[in-house]
């Protein structure tokens, strides 16, 4: 009897193999959704669709963006923890919500950015900038900090949502003019941008993909870049290390993740073919206009390494500054 048990344990399992071998070899066979946990317009956006499109077209199948912004970003996170995890439904998640909230959120949040998602691979990485309405007249950092010091809570900032990189920075701007600055928070960046042409806001850090053409334009003016070095395609911008301010340093990223419980087939699938995507050089151009200052994919496991110690870090200098989001 005992051996007729084993016998039939064998064969269950053998037919779960090929179940799943069978499942990778076909997928996919259907259109892929991309959860975007931003606006349309976005810099994860606008990376999204770049990537979606040659991807698609190397998998035989469409991938379509599916953007549901709100929360922080933490909607359209929890959308992708909880859909099936068979390579159909998959995320486009920003540094924002995969380091950034779970270091300073004191409530917990509705996912594990580690346990519900498996990494398929980072996509870009970018920097911010600190950008002012050219009718503003500030034009300096240090204009900006004399004139939030002297006016506390009277200078205002927006952001995409409580606990993304922009509030983070916008917190650290506080710390630094040893006065409060007012945060206005928004759905995501292009709304707060919106409102920052519109004379409704003081500032915003958003990304040079969504801020380049506006600062040519002469709509926006960029005070500082968050990088080490300064933007090829906006030389004349200082970095915040070259003003005295290296606590605004900050490269956000782009990442693409599945539901942890995705076949690994699966997994190795989108991963190799994300790596392709990010070799090709009609995509590595166009990141590179959008801003991007890294070629390194960091695909599956070493993705998860670079987003755990970066959040060690800023959930440290959360903690040391006394930054935290109820």
């Amino acid at each position: 009897m005992q051996g007729r048990i084993a016998s039939f344990l064998l064969l269950i399992g053998l037919v779960a193999l090929t179940s799943h071998a069978g499942h990778a070899q076909d997928y996919p066979v259907r259109p892929i959704k991309l959860i975007v946990h931003t606006t349309p317009g976005s810099s994860s956006d606008v990376t999204a669709r770049l990537v979606a499109q040659d991807m698609g077209r190397r998998l035989g199948q469409q991938m379509v963006v599916d953007n549901r912004a709100g929360a922080g970003g933490s909607i359209g996170v929890d959308v992708v923890a909880k859909a099936p995890a068979d390579g159909y439904t998959l995320l486009v998640g920003a540094s924002s919500v995969m380091v950034m909230l779970p270091a300073v959120s004191k409530r917990k949040l509705p996912y594990d950015a580690d346990a519900d998602f498996a990494p398929i691979g980072r996509i870009g990485v970018s920097p911010f900038l600190l950008v002012v309405n050219s009718q503003s007249g500030i034009k300096s950092l240090d204009e900006l900090l004399a004139s939030a010091k002297a006016n506390p809570e009277k200078i205002s900032y927006a952001s995409a949502g409580p606990g993304t990189n922009p509030h983070m920075l916008g917190e650290m701007l506080s710390l630094l003019s040893g006065s409060p600055l007012r945060h206005v928070p928004y759905k995501g960046p292009g709304p707060a941008q919106v409102d920052l042409l519109g004379g409704s806001v003081d500032m915003q850090f958003d990304t040079p993909s969504a801020t380049q053409a506006l600062i040519r334009a002469g709509k926006l003016r960029a005070l500082a870049v968050t990088d080490t070095t300064r933007l090829a395609a906006l030389p004349e911008v200082p970095t915040v290390g070259e003003l005295g301010y290296p606590q605004l340093q900050l490269l956000g990223w782009t990442a693409l993740y599945a539901p942890r419980a995705t076949p690994p087939a699966v997994l190795a699938k989108l991963q190799h073919t994300l790596k392709e995507t990010l070799q090709s050089p009609q995509v590595r151009a166009k990141l590179q206009a959008m801003g991007d200052t890294e070629t390194d994919a960091l695909i599956g496991d070493a993705l998860l390494q670079e987003q755990r110690k970066s959040r060690a870090r800023w959930r440290k200098l959360a903690q040391d500054r006394g930054i935290a989001l109820d």
